[in-house]
């Protein structure tokens, strides 16, 4: 395997006792030129402020995992021309833009994209959401890419949306195959109202403004080609206003459930019923709304169980003045709102929250929480001077007694630098073991966030390969025991804000050197178990295996 020497030699560089591990922005010196055209022309509409996401996958196979950037586009005819971007990793530190050789340059003003590898073919496909009809990227397997939207039949506008957000992959009825759920967000085009008075200014509109559009949910026929079954499946939702979507096995009954983070609505739950279709029970399970009883504007999802005791928790980001908020999950098909108690109501009550989520940045073994901030009102400090449109992200650290404490400050350079941030994905791109993460902001440059490490914990790293199940081992359910603590990872697609993380499952160990056991549960039923494995390393996990390959080590 490659090294990335660069960013490798930075990790090894400890961090004193007693210092907060730090992050450093790496874009400019890993190649990355890449800047995010909103396209707008005088104040921004609610399209040109909601985006854009941004997705990570390993699309080449050298185990490096690469990043996709999404664009708009001119939309008033002025002879601009914009693309996305296909980043490669080069290993050593450096990316490098292989857009035009790869062809995929996106099709339509960008919002969002998803990876996966809906065909089985061991090569990571791509999904990206657009303002008009969304694209479906096949992986060649070569480093190229072919536009397959047509023959697949998956572009999204099939009830007549026209503005998709969320999207993700899974495989809900466990046939071994990738299907693909797209929510549609609001009723927008060139007749829609364009922009609204914000106090004395004029900005993008709120979503109370616009209609909800429907979402779709599309089965893999195994073919290369889906079905809508939507209306079937109980899904169909035709005013729904979705941002973000995930799909996770709350009540761990072995099938994958969705979430839908909605904004300026309830959200929504759909609890898979085994047989192909789904129940929406998100008010009987207490994630509706707010605890206040509100409705959220909802621009993330992400879950993770934060307090280690099985089971998958939520968070949701909220809007300026209110705070996001934490679900436990109480193990009876229950989510009670915890976010004071978890301690990120008052900080991010200041804030406008979008991607983010859980992730473990210092190997502890206990999930800690990042989130992208960036207001949609250019301009809103004219209305409100307490309130800014560029905004600083936030970190909090998991402080094991279910409580996150806020570190944000003590955490580097790129925490005092306001900007409008949107998506984010967690990969860990150098292979050092600690967690790093891309953060796609509006208007403007990304920013490639290293993880300096230095805490001394161990670490483990699995990524899976499914046979029976869908090869990209989504929905599967990673279970590691070490010093004394339970952890569990659910492989998933999509989450954060109309973005992809990186899909290998990451521990961190503490001080413990190996995994006194890891339990591996597959989407087609297969169980396999392994004891005293050993950490610091980076392992391939295939379904029916009997040991685990080692890809490498740290």
């Amino acid at each position: 395997m490659r090294r990335c020497a660069g960013l490798v030699a930075l990790s090894l560089m400890a961090a004193p006792a007693g210092k907060f591990i730090q992050f450093t922005d790496h874009a400019k010196e890993a190649g990355i030129r890449f800047v995010h055209f909103k396209g707008s022309r005088g104040p921004s509409t609610i399209l040109e402020e909601t985006g854009p996401g941004v997705c990570v996958a390993d699309f080449d196979g050298d185990g490096f995992q690469d990043i996709y950037f999404v664009s708009g586009r001119d939309l008033y005819q002025r002879g601009i021309s914009v693309r996305n971007a296909l980043y490669r990793n080069n290993g050593d530190g450096t990316f490098t833009d292989v857009t035009d050789r790869a062809a995929v340059p996106g099709t339509g003003y960008g919002v969002g994209c998803v990876w996966g590898d809906y065909n089985n073919d061991g090569h990571p496909d791509l999904y990206v959401t657009q303002y008009g009809k969304n694209v479906l990227y096949r992986n060649n397997g070569d480093g190229t890419f072919t536009d397959v939207t047509a023959r697949a039949h998956v572009d999204g506008t099939d009830f007549g949306t026209q503005f998709h957000a969320a999207a993700t992959f899974f495989d809900y009825d466990r046939d071994g195959r990738l299907d693909l759920y797209v929510g549609g967000y609001v009723e927008f085009g060139p007749a829609s109202k364009q922009t609204c008075m914000i106090g004395p200014v004029r900005a993008s509109c709120p979503p109370a403004e616009y209609t909800g559009s429907p979402n779709v949910l599309y089965h893999n026929n195994g073919d290369g080609t889906f079905t809508n079954v939507t209306k079937a499946s109980g899904i169909y939702r035709p005013k729904g206003k979705n941002l973000a979507v995930g799909a996770f096995d709350y009540d761990n009954d072995g099938w994958p459930d969705l979430f839908i983070a909605n904004d300026g609505m309830e959200a929504y739950l759909f609890r898979n019923e085994h047989d192909g279709t789904f129940k929406e029970v998100a008010l009987t399970s207490g994630m509706a709304y707010t605890a206040e009883g509100l409705t959220m504007g909802a621009m993330c999802i992400s879950a993770g169980d934060y307090d280690n005791d099985g089971l998958l928790d939520l968070y949701i980001s909220d809007f300026q003045y209110v705070p996001d908020h934490i679900w436990h999950n109480d193990g009876k098909g229950y989510f009670d709102e915890v976010s004071d108690k978890a301690g990120i109501a008052a900080i991010t009550k200041n804030v406008l929250s979008f991607g983010g989520g859980f992730f473990d940045y210092d190997n502890d073994g206990w999930l800690d929480l990042f989130i992208a901030n960036g207001h949609v009102y250019e301009g809103v400090e004219k209305s409100d001077p307490a309130v800014h449109y560029k905004q600083l992200n936030s970190l909090f650290h998991n402080n094991h007694a279910g409580h996150f404490d806020d570190v944000a400050s003590q955490s580097g350079a790129p925490f005092s630098i306001p900007a409008v941030g949107r998506g984010v994905a967690f990969a860990d791109f150098d292979n050092d073991g600690n967690l790093d993460l891309v953060v796609a902001n509006n208007g403007g440059a990304p920013w490639l966030l290293h993880n300096s490490g230095g805490s001394g914990n161990h670490f483990l790293s699995l990524k899976l390969a499914g046979k029976r199940s869908n090869r990209d081992g989504l929905g599967a359910r990673v279970l590691v025991r070490s010093g004394g603590v339970s952890q569990i990872r659910e492989i998933s697609a999509g989450g954060s804000f109309s973005s992809h993380s990186d899909l290998r499952a990451h521990f961190g160990l503490g001080s413990a050197a190996r995994a006194e056991t890891i339990e591996i549960t597959w989407p087609s039923g297969l169980h396999q178990t392994f004891h005293d494995v050993p950490g610091d390393r980076f392992y391939l996990l295939q379904e029916d295996a009997q040991a685990l390959e080692l890809e490498h080590r740290k």
